[in-house]
Parts: structure tokens; C-alpha cells; sequence
């Protein structure tokens, strides 16, 4: 039954608003104003920001404007929602008088719409607005949070701590008491859009990268649900089954590639992360993979730590995947300290696939721009050409003459310098990641993943490193449940 709360407004137009919080509404858990595969869960609870929220230009009367936002499963947590008439920007915006909320939904059904409903005679009329979500609480540990996407919507702009956010949407409702033709969205305000702090200008792919022709993977026996083999071609091959309960291929470098010698790889510098593919069979689309962060700060699958993998199911060729987590506010901040790639979590596909999905791999890389990952034709030895070599030796010089020895004298005792212990090699410890639950509720710190529109998102922990975060690597890791 949907929880109607009636909310008393200081703005006339909207006196009769009532805000909402249900589960039943799942028709299109998808949401209907932002793009599709909107199927990351943003976590909210102890992140390291405390507001985001979406601009959004309407074109006729709602009766509903809602975000979509998971509990992982328990139920338990709260969030605050505001909506605001838009003025000029985002600080004129929040002060004023808002026309809903501040109004704060206690332990809400995962996947719940939160937001507002207005009823008959009093419709939001068409307008620019602004919904925040804010105030994240979960006593539970396991976190609340909005479901989102890593790409533009053209109806929405992401605003996190009031800044505004390249390549993000929320999940979102807007309802119309009439279905407006054409575009459900209107003109968008002009707002301040900061400079991009990372990524550089480097036409080519950073020189350590990883050809999976010069690495036998096949050792890694994985599970039942995902196989792994070496193509003659050299290329490796994935196949996750249908109805797969997770597809985890964990790249964590220094497992599998001695890479002492290698420079480390910037975050910064080189933040968005490429993978030369092919699908083997497209008849079945299924949607988006996801993509964990393994840096030196991010030590496992965690969640707030992943970017979608955004295939092209429409073609069998091959294709370059471009998987950016600039948007991610951790990783933006990590990246911003210095941080060095270690790996990452490649996560086939996000949800149960309701087919096999096969694919071949052909090449990993670090890119400074999605640009160039895009335009990048293969040719790896362009990249090893720039790789640094040995510093050559000078040739040695002719032997002095030899001369006869000097008589030797006695030499004057000295005392031995007192023995000091040797210095040891002790690695940092390893950070450990927040110990999370999946979605589904039956397993907690793994590696988890919602199943189907109930939930829809890995959070969890791969990969407890043995020795140290700086050892994580290109493993296979695969722990898949099949439906019984």
C-alpha cells in the first residue's frame, strides 16, 4: 500500500502536495526521466559527500516527481528530500523558501520512489526545478543511497555538493497529468560547469598496458559460472552462463604482471580505463557491465567504487568499451591525491544475464581521454616505442699500468662500529574495504550482486589482498549463484 504523507507547503500553488515513499510502484523500475540501464547504486551513507540532486526542466503539470533509491535489501535508513523552485544557481536556489520538503523518509522499502506527488488542482506546473536528496542515515551499516547512470540525460543536470557533475543522471520519475509530445523535458538553465581536474592530453594509451595475447589466463580455474580460454588468436575468452549469479573477472596487475619495473600508472593522468572487445552473440541484449576501482587508496570492490561498462549490443565487431569513473566522487578525490591504478574489478555483467553471454578480449589500457581510448587504432608499438629503456652502460676504460705494492704496515686497531639491525621491507597494511551486503540479502562482505530489478548492483568486497593493496592483480575471479 503506498505511504501517502501529507506535507503542509508555505507555497499556495502546491497545498495540497503530498510526499511518498512505496515499493508497489515497480512497473518501470527503470524510471522514466533519465537514460536507460540507470542501474548503479549510488551509496549515499558515508560518502564523502552530503547532497546531490537533479536540475529538471518540465514541460506540463506533474503529479509526481521522485528519485529511486535502494536500502540494500533491509529496508532500514533514511534520506531527506527537498524540491526547490531553480533560481539562477545553486546557492540563490537553496536559500529560498522551498516549494516541498524538507521531508525526511524513515526506513523506506528498497527501491522505493522517494519524492512528492501533487494532486488534482494543485499540479507542479511546467518550470525548472531542483530535488535534493540529502542527511543519509542507516544505523544498519548496509547504506541507502539513489540509483544512477554514468551518462548525460539531456532533462536532467546532477548536482553534487552543489557542483555540477559531467556524465551522471539519477533515477528518476516525472509524471504528467497529460503525456506531453515529443521530449518530456524542456530548456535547460545555463549553469557553471567546472573544469575537468583529470585526465591529460596524451594521444596513446599509457606504455604499461595489458595484451592478453602474452598472458595465459586459463590456470585460473574460476567457478561453474564463468569460463575463461586462451583463443588461438591469443585473444581470452568469457563465458558467463544464463541466469549467472555474479561474473567477476578481477584484474588485479601485480598478480600477473611484473610490473616493479614499470612506471605506476596516474589516476589522474590517465583516469578512464579501455577495453578492446567482442561480443560473440547479440541476439539477447543484456545491458551494462560494471567496473570496481582498484587503487592505492580503494583497496576491493566497494561500494560508491564502480562505473558502468557500456557495451554496443547492436554489433558483433569489435569494439572499444570506455569505462570513466571521473564522475565518481571518491575515485575524483583519490585520483586527486596522487593515487596509482592497481586494478580493477570487471564485472561482465551487472544483472542475471537471461542468456549465455560470450565475449573475446583483445587488450586492456589506461587512457587520458575518452577521446583518445576512442580513436586509439591498436598499434601497440607506437606505445613501446616510448617506453622507457635501460640506460646503457659506459664502455670500460683501459686497466691502469700496474705498479709495484707499497710495503705493507701494520694498521692501527679500530673498534668495529656497533651492529645495527637491517632495514626491512614491511608493506603498508592493507586498508580494508567497508564490509557491505548485496542487495538480495543472502550474503554478506563478498563480492554481491542484486538480482533483477529488486536490487541490480554488486556491493561488496573482492579481493582481500594477501600481503598489501599495492599487491592486488589480474585474477579470475568468478563466484556465481545459478537459479535453482
Amino acid at each position: 500500500m503506498k505511504k501517502i504523507l501529507v506535507v503542509i507547503l508555505a507555497v499556495l500553488m502546491v497545498a495540497s502536495m503530498c510526499t511518498l515513499s512505496f515499493a508497489e510502484d515497480q512497473e518501470n523500475v527503470s524510471g522514466n526521466y533519465n537514460p536507460e540501464d540507470c542501474s548503479t547504486a549510488l551509496a549515499m551513507y558515508n560518502a564523502d559527500f552530503d547532497t546531490i540532486g537533479s536540475i529538471i526542466s518540465t514541460v506540463g503539470d506533474a503529479t509526481r516527481v521522485v528519485f529511486v533509491c535502494p536500502s540494500w535489501s533491509n529496508d532500514v535508513g533514511n534520506l531527506t528530500v527537498t524540491l526547490w523552485k531553480w533560481d539562477t544557481d545553486y546557492k540563490t536556489t537553496v536559500k529560498s523558501t522551498p516549494i516541498a520538503g524538507p521531508t525526511v523518509f524513515e526506513n523506506f522499502e528498497d527501491n522505493s520512489p522517494v519524492g512528492f506527488v501533487f494532486e488534482e488542482g494543485n499540479l507542479l506546473p511546467a518550470g525548472v526545478y531542483y530535488m535534493e536528496l540529502s542527511d543519509a542515515e542507516d544505523e544498519s551499516g548496509s547504506g541507502v543511497g539513489v540509483w544512477s547512470a554514468g551518462l548525460n540525460y539531456p532533462g536532467q543536470f546532477v548536482l553534487r555538493d552543489g557542483e555540477y557533475v559531467q556524465k551522471l543522471s539519477l533515477r528518476m520519475f516525472v509524471d504528467y497529468a497529460v503525456a506531453p509530445e515529443g521530449n518530456p523535458y524542456g530548456e535547460m538553465p545555463n549553469i557553471e560547469k567546472p573544469k575537468s581536474e583529470l585526465g591529460c592530453d596524451d594521444p596513446l594509451p599509457f606504455v604499461t598496458y595489458f595484451k592478453m595475447s602474452k598472458y595465459d589466463l586459463t590456470n585460473d580455474e574460476g567457478t561453474e559460472t564463468v569460463q575463461l580460454e586462451q583463443n588461438e588468436d591469443g585473444t581470452l575468452h568469457v563465458f558467463v552462463p544464463e541466469n549467472a549469479w555474479d561474473s567477476m573477472y578481477s584484474m588485479v596487475f601485480r598478480t600477473y604482471f611484473e610490473l616493479e619495473d614499470e612506471e605506476p600508472i596516474s589516476c589522474k593522468d590517465y583516469p578512464y580505463l579501455a577495453i578492446r572487445l567482442k561480443l560473440n552473440d547479440i541476439s539477447n541484449p543484456q545491458g551494462p557491465g560494471e567496473a570496481f576501482m582498484y587503487t592505492t587508496s580503494i583497496g576491493g570492490a566497494t561500494g560508491g567504487y564502480s562505473s558502468a561498462i557500456r557495451y554496443d549490443w547492436s554489433t558483433t565487431d569489435w569494439q572499444t568499451v570506455v569505462v570513466d569513473p571521473t564522475a565518481n566522487s571518491s575515485f575524483k578525490k583519490n585520483a586527486l591525491n596522487d593515487d596509482e591504478w592497481l586494478g580493477f574489478r570487471f564485472d561482465a555483467i551487472s544483472a542475471q544475464p537471461s542468456a549465455d553471454v560470450e565475449m573475446d578480449i583483445d587488450w586492456i589500457a589506461f587512457f587520458g581521454s575518452e577521446e583518445a581510448a576512442l580513436a586509439f587504432d591498436g598499434d601497440f608499438s607506437k606505445v613501446d616505442a616510448l617506453a622507457p629503456t635501460a640506460k646503457p652502460t659506459e664502455a670500460p676504460t683501459e686497466a691502469p699500468e700496474v705498479t709495484e705494492a707499497p710495503e705493507v704496515t701494520e694498521a692501527p686497531a679500530t673498534e668495529a662500529p656497533a651492529k645495527t639491525d637491517a632495514p626491512t621491507d614491511k608493506p603498508a597494511d592493507a586498508t580494508a574495504a567497508p564490509a557491505t551486503k548485496d542487495a538480495s540479502g543472502d550474503k554478506d562482505n563478498t563480492d554481491n550482486k542484486k538480482s533483477g530489478p529488486s536490487t541490480g548492483l554488486i556491493i561488496g568486497i573482492v579481493c582481500a589482498c594477501a600481503a598489501v593493496v599495492a599487491a592486488i592483480v589480474i585474477g579470475v575471479i568468478v563466484s556465481k549463484k545459478k537459479k535453482k
